[in-house]
């Protein structure tokens, strides 16, 4: 195994904790929320998860990271509460508040860890439900919906260092040694050389608030198979330009039955609700594949470093090595044309 490479704030991602006890959170439920009832471990991949099922309804708890910044957490609750504000028919979990009106409680086993509990919502992962083309359009939508939303959001939680930013791929060249004896290094090292030339746009463009990881474990699928009835886990979010929002969601479309004309449809349906920068959109195909070669890279780092969660960390792994195989030159071109199309 290659020896583990310093990586700047890679902070929860390169750090492994204990997984926080069951016995241990059930007290907390019951001492700060009056909650009883069967906890399911649910995966993640900093937090501890448990699906909550209580005679009140279902519940998500989630312990967090030692090492994850309280202000960041109390983003992704505070966000939670903005979006219901906005518009309570976006389909996002709501915090259940403990009986002092705390959203978070320590774990007493290690009190660097919080503990938070929100309404559970209903629906099938993304990635556990068949795939159909008109997904392609929805994801668009409703990522657009949401960062029209989040536009107005702010939080000093929102400015937390993170490894999936897409700004900060060229720090990632030092886990190309991960990579040193798999024929998708060379491609995975060309498309952060190209990554240079987005660059200069992203740090030319405004920045808000946005989810980051519109990825198939973070979208629900409704009773009817087919449409989206939710978005979870605000982990990830940063201030940022909102191409990059578009950028994850694309990026995550692989299993299409034409990935080049599914990112058109995803990107068409997103500019509806928030219009971005021609010359942005100009650069979508670099930045998607940038995104594909950060996943391939970080995942495999982290699935040698935790071997015994590699199965959850792996999960988008085969995807990405998919789509960058997709982006050669013809795929490029392709989808360059379509997006020149959109912009006119």
């Amino acid at each position: 195994m290659p020896s583990t490479p310093t990586l700047p704030s890679a902070g929860a991602l390169a750090i492994l904790t204990i997984p926080a006890a069951a016995a241990d959170v059930a007290a907390v439920l019951r001492d700060g929320w009056r909650l009883e009832g069967v906890l399911h471990p649910v995966a993640g991949e900093r937090d501890t998860n448990f699906l909550l099922e209580a005679p009140s309804g279902r519940y998500l708890v989630k312990v967090t990271h030692p090492l994850e910044p309280r202000e960041a957490v109390e983003a992704q609750l505070a966000v939670l509460e903005h979006l219901q504000a906005y518009d309570v028919t976006l389909p996002v979990q709501r915090p259940l508040p403990a009986d002092h009106g705390a959203l978070l409680i320590p774990y007493p086993p290690d009190p660097r860890r919080l503990v938070r509990v929100v309404h559970y919502l209903d629906g099938l992962l993304s990635r556990d439900s068949p795939w159909h083309d008109q997904l392609a359009h929805e994801i668009g939508a409703l990522a657009g919906r949401l960062d029209q939303a989040l536009a107005g959001f702010t939080h000093p939680g929102c400015t937390q260092d993170l490894l999936w930013d897409l700004r900060r791929a060229p720090e990632l060249n030092s886990l190309l040694r991960y990579l040193s004896d798999d024929p998708i290094e060379s491609i995975v090292r060309a498309t952060l050389i190209r990554y240079s030339s987005c660059a200069p746009m992203l740090a030319a463009c405004p920045v808000q608030a946005i989810h980051n990881d519109l990825n198939p474990s973070n979208l629900l699928i409704g009773a009817d198979g087919r449409h989206l009835c939710g978005i979870i886990d605000f982990g990830d979010m940063i201030m940022a330009p909102a191409i990059m929002e578009l950028t994850v969601a694309c990026a995550y479309l692989t299993a299409a039955t034409d990935l080049i004309d599914a990112i058109g449809n995803c990107a068409a349906a997103y500019l509806a609700w928030r219009p971005l920068p021609k010359a942005a959109m100009q650069q979508l195909p670099d930045l998607i594949a940038t995104r594909w070669a950060m996943t391939i890279l970080i995942t495999e780092w982290r699935a040698q470093l935790h071997p015994e969660n590699a199965a959850y960390i792996l999960r988008n792994n085969p995807a990405s090595r998919h789509g960058l195989s997709l982006m050669d030159e013809t795929g490029r071109a392709r989808l360059g044309a379509r997006l020149q199309e959109l912009t006119a």
